[in-house]
């Protein structure tokens, strides 16, 4: 390629008249164009001779190199003509103005020629070489060259060579990094190449909105599956484009209407350009979806949105992305926009970012009642996400306005549900569904937040229905899988729990407390409500709930104390303020206190009997014991008939031994229905010898002793008093005491009778409290019964039953003592 410097360019230089810094600049230019040889050379060295000057590439030079019209007239030697120039350029000797317009003039010409095989790749190459050293030379090339390049990949009417010079200007970088421009001082100013006032003053006029029509041309246009336009351009995108496109929302439209084409047809998307970002951090094109009415391109464009977007500039985007979706009664979900790209817009980690009116809309597209089947499978999966709190029991973080804002139910339900009037809509066509529905899940989330103001949201008649609602999906949570009955069915009851915490309909409370066989989930919480509602202090009692006190104690005792599990507090707190109410009562309640106090004695009977096998028998028996301490305590003695006191009093003495203070209570109901009878002179001595400080082994034998102590022997369980010193006299003055027997046989068969059944009573065997009772009346039955005529039939009786097992230890073996003592 260097021949044809020699051969065209090298005959005709004028060296005559060159200064000696351009002879010197000249001599380079030889020396790299391989002319050392050459007379032209020879000249121009001696023309400097030893003169040591600077080398100096002067205009006047410049154009002697570069500027030869008379060969581009043939394109293969202008071809040569311009590879010739690149050792020169690598060395920084540029053409000046007039020859680099010259060449342009040809390359425009010769566009179709360089595409030819009559260049080979290695000079295209070559060519494209000199256009990137022109480009980035501080020289009248750069922006001459830049400009042209420029000018080619804007031509959207000559697209074939548009490509080639996109496709060589793309491989080889050209316009890339920086150019250079002439200024004021004759010196040139570096600029990038970045959309900016400077570039579009350089390129297109100072003309902007001329730059971004030629944009917005271009976008669409290219080869599918090569680079193209684009991807020059995509590198010179700035802020400034930004901050214009910002103050110009009519030409962001017909951006988008360009990317929408471009997204279309062109692989390379341009996804750049539709996420410019201003230096204040706003992305115009995004952000100016929002003001318009979306169509499917919308759709399309603000699925490629950059996802680091601030959300305030989304929140309108999402509004109208709602429009569309809703536009058409809904028929866009039938689009391949939608399916391509609509439902991965929907598909975002959180509900964050969705404003409050899509929850709206899942409700009124996944309605089981007038929702299409395909749509509500696919909606209830995309806002489930809605729930992803629920386990929490809180409702989720949505957009409202521009904030971040954690839903409460009250607003749902008075602002977007429309409920609170509206029952058929949002809870009878849910009722048709069960809890396995996200929506009757978002739907309890939303009542279960709301739960203390449900009953100032709700009149009456529509906490009823409420009620209805919440029960039916409590039950249907059996037909729902674990994780959802887990987390939905303890919302359902605490909703209802908080809204019937004040209510008087015990139906209502016995059908929420039944909620609690559903799942054991819900056990503790059932059973606190129930607690709350049948023993709250701060309620009125009334003879119906009293009733039911004790008719659960059935359920409790049956149920092995899996039932009605608030009655051991019952039992052990409301005794005294059960008895205080009646107290307070004008009408007879003697009969109703009759029943209850039968009811108590059966269980506590029946719980004493099951006591050794059970430890919650035990604790039964111990619950109501104290229940009548505290209850007979406070309870005025006529409340009680005079049977009801004598009962008790009866019972008593046979099963609350143990328990003193409710023995005195008892006593003291007994003693006020009791009418004093002219004492006996039994009784009078008994209590007179009882009261008297004598030492009993001083009294001498007397028969009315042996009446009051056959009368103590009949009667000492029931009246609760066991006489040791009348027997301890009779022990005294055996002799005459048998002998007083001898003489009334009747009376000495009756003595001996009382006197061995003491013997079979545990409570008087040794050990226990009543042990000097009971020894004394073993001494004097061995002492009567030993010479009678029934002496051995005793002694084989007693044998059979101290050996039969059915004893404790401690009466077996005074019984067996008794038995010896007969043989001896």
């Amino acid at each position: 390629m260097l021949e044809i410097f020699k051969n065209k360019i090298l005959p005709k230089l004028e060296t005559t008249q060159l200064s000696a810094p351009a002879a010197k600049a000249l001599l380079q230019v030889l020396e790299l164009q391989d002319c050392q040889d050459t007379k032209v050379l020879e000249q121009v060295k001696n023309s400097i001779g030893k003169l040591n000057n600077e080398a100096v590439f002067t205009e006047e030079l410049a154009q002697q190199i570069y500027y030869h019209p008379e060969v581009y007239a043939n394109e293969e030697e202008g071809i040569a003509f311009m590879i010739s120039w690149l050792p020169l350029l690598e060395n920084g000797f540029y053409p000046d103005k007039k020859s680099s317009e010259k060449l342009i003039e040809f390359l425009y010409f010769s566009l179709g020629y360089l595409q030819s095989e009559a260049i080979s790749e290695k000079e295209r190459t070559q060519i494209f070489s000199v256009l990137k050293a022109l480009v980035q030379s501080e020289s009248n090339a750069s922006l001459i060259v830049a400009h042209f390049l420029i000018r080619r990949v804007f031509d959207i009417r000559d697209c074939v060579n548009s490509d080639f010079i996109i496709q060589n200007c793309i491989t080889h970088q050209i316009l890339s990094g920086n150019y250079y421009v002439l200024n004021s001082d004759n010196g040139f100013t570096k600029y990038s190449f970045s959309i900016d006032n400077e570039f579009v003053h350089h390129f297109f006029k100072g003309d902007w909105h001329k730059f971004v029509n030629a944009l917005h041309l271009i976008l669409p246009v290219g080869k599918v599956y090569q680079p193209n336009a684009f991807n020059i351009i995509t590198a010179w995108l700035s802020s400034d484009l930004a901050e214009f496109y910002q103050e110009h929302t009519d030409l962001v439209f017909a951006a988008h209407t360009a990317l929408n084409e471009r997204f279309l047809f062109i692989e390379e998307e341009g996804i750049a350009l539709l996420n410019l970002q201003t230096k204040d951090g706003i992305f115009p094109l995004i952000s100016a979806l929002g003001k318009k009415e979306w169509d499917a391109g919308d759709v399309l464009l603000f699925n490629n949105r950059d996802k680091n977007i601030p959300q305030n500039q989304l929140d309108q985007c999402y509004l109208r992305f709602l429009d569309w979706l809703k536009a058409e009664s809904g028929s866009n979900f039938y689009t391949e926009a939608f399916q391509a790209f609509g439902k991965h817009i929907l598909k975002v980690e959180s509900s964050t970012v969705l404003p409050v009116a899509y929850i709206l809309f899942w409700f009124e597209k996944c309605n089981p009642k007038s929702g299409i089947p395909d749509q509500i499978e696919l909606y209830n999966s995309l806002f489930s996400r809605f729930l992803s709190t629920g386990s929490a029991g809180k409702l989720p973080v949505v957009r409202l306005g521009n904030e971040n804002v954690e839903l409460k139910g009250e607003y749902l339900i008075e602002e977007i549900f429309l409920i609170k009037n509206n029952r058929t809509k949002w809870i009878s066509d849910l009722e048709s569904s069960n809890l396995s529905d996200p929506l009757n899940q978002f739907l309890i989330l939303t009542f279960y937040d709301a739960r203390e103001k449900l009953a100032t949201l709700f009149d009456l008649d529509n906490q009823k229905v409420l009620f209805a609602y919440l029960e039916k999906m409590a039950y249907s949570a059996k037909q729902a899988d674990d994780i959802v009955k887990k987390e939905c069915l303890p919302l359902v009851v605490k909703t209802l729990t908080a809204l019937f915490a004040e209510t008087n309909d015990f139906t209502l409370v016995n059908k929420i407390w039944a909620l609690k066989n559903i799942d054991p989930s819900v056990l503790d919480l059932c059973n606190d409500y129930a607690q709350l509602q049948y023993v709250n202090e701060s309620r009125p009692l009334f003879l119906g709930l009293l009733q039911s006190w004790y008719n659960f104690l059935s359920d409790y005792y049956y149920s092995l104390g899996t039932e009605s599990v608030w009655i051991p507090h019952m039992l052990n707190t409301q005794g005294r303020r059960s008895a205080a109410y009646l107290n307070e009562l004008d009408e007879n309640v003697s009969h109703f206190l009759n029943r209850a106090l039968v009811h108590l004695f059966d269980f506590h009977k029946k719980s004493k009997q099951k006591a050794e096998s059970n430890q919650l028998f035990q604790s039964i028996q111990t619950d109501i014991e104290n229940y009548l301490e505290d209850f007979l305590k406070e309870l005025m003695e006529h409340n009680l008939a005079k049977e009801t006191a004598e009962n008790m009093y009866i019972y008593s003495k046979a099963h609350f031994a143990h328990r003193k203070k409710l023995q005195e209570s008892i006593q003291k109901h007994h003693d006020y229905h009791k009418v004093e009878e002219p004492k006996s002179e039994k009784a009078i001595l008994v209590e007179q010898l009882q009261k008297s400080q004598i030492n009993s082994s001083e009294m001498t034998f007397d028969p009315k002793y042996a009446s009051a102590v056959l009368h103590n022997l009949e009667n000492y369980k029931t009246e609760g008093t066991c006489d040791s010193k009348l027997l301890e006299v009779l022990d005294k003055n055996i002799i005459e005491f048998k002998t007083w027997l001898s003489e009334t046989s009747a009376t000495e068969a009756k003595f001996i009778q009382a006197l061995y059944m003491t013997l079979l009573d545990k409570n008087l065997a040794p050990e226990t409290p009543l042990e000097t009772y009971g020894n004394l009346c073993r001494n004097l039955f061995v002492k009567l019964a030993k010479d009678s005529k029934m002496a051995s039939s005793y002694q084989m009786g007693l044998a059979a039953m101290a050996n039969s097992g059915a004893y404790p230890e401690n009466l077996t073996t005074s019984l067996l003592q008794v038995v010896n003592l007969l043989k001896a």
